[in-house]
């Protein structure tokens, strides 16, 4: 039988199993291997960067004009905080598993 190449295998970050290095769902426990944020975290950072500015700029008594400014500002950020955070490979979680 032929034996895997080192560099090819890894470990699974979950389950501890191993599995290759170019596996997007560990065949064991299901975590799968991402890139980027996910739907979830985009959709969070975008709504706490549209409802901060406008909140601030209320606040202080900038006026309606700015806060819109500042919510559409605000989305633009936090989108981008996202995709920045999350610019790498990482593992998530199986669904159901703790």
């Amino acid at each position: 039988m032929i034996e895997p190449v080192a560099g090819t295998v890894e470990q699974c970050p979950f389950c501890h199993r191993t599995i290759r290095g170019t596996a997007e769902i560990c065949p064991h426990c299901g975590a799968e291997r991402r890139f980027g944020p996910t739907l979830r975290e985009s959709v969070l950072t975008f709504a706490v960067g549209v409802t901060a500015g406008p909140v601030f700029m209320l606040l202080i008594g900038a006026g309606t004009t700015l806060a819109v400014l500042a919510a559409a500002i605000g989305g633009l950020l936090g989108f981008f905080v996202a995709h920045s955070r999350h610019a790498g490979d990482r593992w998530i979680k199986p669904p159901g598993k703790p």
